[in-house]
């Protein structure tokens, strides 16, 4: 979103009585103030939302154990719509409710927070992602594919979404739009045509061939973290007994 529309969308604010909480980063405090995110939103039973792609976060609610279906959420999309509708909806919430107050959370400014979420509903398990990605971000266990290792996510690398055949994985910082970025996938033969032209782009006709020369390249990444590790805390302990 341009500095210019969010300017003009925390001016409105500021200038009614509603009790405001203003977040600096969603995707960030939800992994790194995860048990004050989901107290937050989880004691409240009424909401408007003005953020990105309401898709993308109901699956960051969701992800950190809010259950959103037991809430009177609504959310307005700053990404596409800041019309006189947007602002409307803003004023006629601010009717409902009394009083004024305000809460800040602010997020780790250092890091960018850009990080995948898994659409469990459309998640159909393969583990394409978790093979494709490099960077330890996902992890296979039990039937299902999880985002354990979100700060390992290179910043601004999509990738994995693009090869993930039931178009499964959001990443909520993504702007260019689509079912990456966490839109509603409204006509679903497109997109899953589209992903499979970013599939074949990314990893050629033999799909299966090149993840697993991906996968390979992982383990091997994973064995030299691994080895060069052991060969640290053997030094730190040899060192240790030298010197007792």
């Amino acid at each position: 979103m341009d500095v210019t529309g969010l300017h003009a969308i925390s001016s409105y604010i500021q200038n009614i009585d509603i009790e405001l909480i203003t977040v600096s980063d969603l995707c960030g405090i939800c992994v790194t103030k995860k048990t004050e995110a989901q107290t937050l939103f989880s004691t409240q039973d009424e909401l408007l939302i003005i953020a990105c792609h309401p898709r993308a976060v109901r699956l960051l609610l969701q992800n950190i154990g809010v259950d959103i279906k037991t809430k009177q959420f609504s959310f307005l999309n700053f990404r596409e719509n800041r019309d006189d509708h947007f602002f409307n909806t803003i004023q006629s919430f601010a009717n409902d409710t009394s009083g004024k107050s305000s809460i800040n959370i602010e997020s780790d400014p250092a890091w960018p927070a850009w990080y995948p979420i898994i659409d469990n509903i459309r998640c159909s398990t393969c583990g394409q992602c978790a093979d494709f990605c490099l960077f330890g971000v996902y992890e296979k266990s039990e039937g299902h594919v999880n985002v354990v290792n979100p700060k390992g996510c290179k910043n601004n690398c999509p990738a994995c979404a693009r090869i993930c055949p039931q178009a499964a994985i959001v990443f909520p910082k993504y702007s260019e739009g689509g079912a990456i970025s966490g839109s509603e996938i409204s006509d679903e033969i497109t997109e899953l045509h589209r992903q499979q032209q970013d599939i074949n782009t990314i990893l050629g006709s033999d799909i299966y061939a090149a993840l697993e020369q991906r996968k390979s390249k992982r383990r091997s990444i994973i064995k030299t973290d691994a080895m060069d590790k052991a060969l640290e805390e053997r030094e730190n302990a040899l060192s240790k007994k030298i010197n007792q």
